[in-house]
């Protein structure tokens, strides 16, 4: 049995890579950084690595011109490692300013969002690989016989993260929620709810949950459906049709949620081309260290 990207091509980790760091960019671009400078530095609560600084480098945080510099540096990072230029040190620099970058905007906000997690750890998986084929062109290591390629591996992987980032989601519901979650109208309530709760109430289409009931009843009686796939979605590393119906009932899902819960985790939809397996373009090139 193989696992999926199993003989997958360098230009497919090179597709992956590009689409990751390209959603990085997006991030970044539009987080208005430096507006965290207007917020009282008394509401700053360091966290991660940012945690361990002293009181005077966390004076620095706070500083316009800091977090204008920032963030300059940290898309100019990001556009090398898409462009492909001095790859594996941009890759290890992006990692290093993303991490500062969202940690330094959790500070403020007090926590990571579903959307900012599983994004940054493609990030950090591709980086890691990366790094672990560069000691392999030193070493002269060559893959074995039989084994998945050096582009097949960084993709299962991330694929392996976002299919147990579900499983954990779905456990979690499942424990913590059973039976109410399931047999009251809890996702009517949350589609009411975030309807008057967002910027835009206008745009806030949950409120029809009143009107037109069926909604609501489709809603609530989807939920233990989606549950089910998110509690079983590692199945997805062994099974191809497995993969394909998890998308044509999770796309429908998140695209629902969007309109009715006013909730899109775009980013997380970035890493569904995951799903779809890259297929093998010549065994020698695609066991090639040559990744660029």
């Amino acid at each position: 049995m193989r696992l999926p990207h199993w003989d997958a091509s360098p230009d497919a980790l090179r597709l992956v890579r590009r689409l990751v760091f390209a959603t990085w960019f997006l991030r970044v671009a539009f987080k208005p950084l430096e507006q965290l400078a207007l917020i009282p530095a008394s509401l700053l609560q360091p966290v991660g690595p940012l945690a361990l600084l002293p009181a005077p480098l966390e004076q620095l945080l706070h500083a316009v011109p800091f977090l204008y510099a920032l963030k300059a540096a940290t898309l100019l990072a990001f556009a090398l490692v898409i462009a492909g230029v001095a790859l594996r040190p941009m890759m290890v620099a992006s990692c290093v300013l993303m991490t500062v970058f969202a940690c330094l905007w959790r500070s403020f906000a007090g926590h990571m969002d579903h959307e900012s997690v599983l994004i940054l750890f493609a990030g950090y998986l591709l980086t890691s690989f990366e790094l672990a084929d560069a000691r392999a062109e030193r070493n002269g290591e060559v893959p074995a016989p039989g084994a998945p390629t050096r582009a097949g591996i960084p993709l299962t992987a991330i694929l392996a993260v976002v299919c147990l980032a579900y499983t954990m989601v779905g456990v979690f519901r499942t424990v913590r929620g059973t039976p109410e979650v399931f047999t009251t109208n809890s996702l009517t309530f949350w589609a009411l709810r975030n309807a008057y709760e967002t910027a835009e109430p206008a745009w806030g289409w949950g409120k029809y949950v009143l009107q037109y009931p069926w909604l609501g009843r489709m809603l609530d009686g989807g939920f233990p459906v989606i549950t089910l796939f998110e509690l079983t979605a590692l199945t997805a590393l062994f099974s191809r049709w497995y993969r394909y119906t998890f998308l044509l009932v999770m796309l429908p899902f998140h695209v629902l949620s969007l309109f009715v819960l006013d909730v899109f985790f775009w980013e997380n939809m970035v890493l569904y081309v995951l799903f779809f397996e890259f297929g093998r373009r010549g065994v020698h090139q695609d066991r090639s260290l040559a990744l660029r």
